[in-house]
């Protein structure tokens, strides 16, 4: 029994760490995509996320990749991308794809903004699965297969040098960097550490401009702060909220400061997504967050609760 007949296959997961070299890790850039298996067989190809959910419907244009894999059957792991001009991962430009069930709708969005997979592993080729493969052959394989074009790319590695390679990804605009033992076996879904992913944080101080209703253990706290800051005009917009990373003792302390500063009306323009009511309340608090990248339309992502910054004055908060 194959892979194939083991479907779906949960992806292998990496753990989290600081950049490092090591003769013993090959390191590749981090794609900031959709995380997607792709079956090839009988000529046919399908993909799967990795929540093990069929994505073939809303990718049209990856059918082509069929042309581009010099094998009779394949399983490979990868990260389905929407390119810059600068052949950079747009994570925003990707978003619409996502859920997309309508052919019609599909193949309008495939002109529009195409996809890409980048190919990184390789789990099965000619009717064997390749998974107790080392990483460095693994890599090998699956180069020598595949004919890039416009919608099919291989991901490349370099060998030892992980922290120049880290600098040069965040300097080209990459989210990070992923560093796989070479001699790893591929074990889905595990989180391991012979895979390492080398992500950065940034820090950015917010105003508060309004708080989200918790519910259950938040109930009588918050569900997360509603961030913003100020414009080159004077004028607050919308960073995003954040819900994670707050203690106990915080979630009290930030809500008793929150209820004396309530207001009716909110201070920022635009509809702001939440599940549960939003209490709006006066620009006078600020906090420090964690995140992973800013998108194009000025939104926060990945946004985690470092600390209260009382010593900050909000009107000096202009990004």
């Amino acid at each position: 029994m194959t892979l194939f007949e083991q479907r779906p296959i949960r992806p292998m997961l990496s753990t989290s760490g600081d950049p490092f070299d090591s003769e013993e890790y090959i390191f590749e850039p981090k794609w900031d995509g959709l995380r997607t298996i792709l079956f090839l067989k009988n000529g046919k190809v399908e993909l799967q996320n990795r929540n093990l959910r069929d994505v073939t419907l809303g990718f049209p244009e990856i059918q082509e990749v069929k042309n581009g894999i010099d094998a009779v059957d394949a399983i490979i792991d990868g990260e389905i991308v929407v390119l810059t001009q600068k052949g950079l991962p747009s994570f925003q430009q990707l978003q619409p794809r996502f859920g997309i069930t309508d052919p019609h709708e599909a193949r309008t969005l495939a002109h529009s903004t195409p996809a890409t997979l980048v190919a990184f592993d390789l789990l099965h080729l000619n009717r064997k699965d390749t998974i107790d493969v080392p990483a460095q052959q693994r890599k090998l394989m699956l180069r020598k297969i595949l004919h890039e074009g416009p919608f099919l790319l291989y991901s490349d590695h370099i060998a030892s040098k992980g922290k120049q390679f880290y600098k040069l990804a965040k300097r080209k605009g990459f989210e990070g960097v992923v560093a796989k033992k070479i001699d790893s076996k591929y074990t889905p879904g595990l989180r391991s550490t012979e895979w390492i992913k080398m992500k950065s944080t940034e820090t950015i101080d917010c105003i508060v401009v309004g708080y989200t209703a918790g519910t259950g253990e938040r109930s009588t706290t918050f569900g997360s702060l509603v961030l913003a800051g100020y414009d080159d005009k004077g004028k607050l917009f919308h960073l995003g909220n954040v819900g994670g990373g707050f203690n106990h003792q915080e979630l009290q302390t930030i809500k008793e400061r929150l209820v004396k500063l309530e207001r009716k009306t909110p201070m920022i323009h635009g509809q702001v997504e939440s599940n549960t009511p939003i209490v709006w309340v006066k620009p006078m608090i600020v906090c420090e967050v964690e995140y992973g990248s800013i998108t194009d339309d000025r939104k926060l992502r990945f946004p985690r609760f470092k600390r209260l910054r009382t010593d900050v004055d909000p009107k000096t908060i202009q990004i």
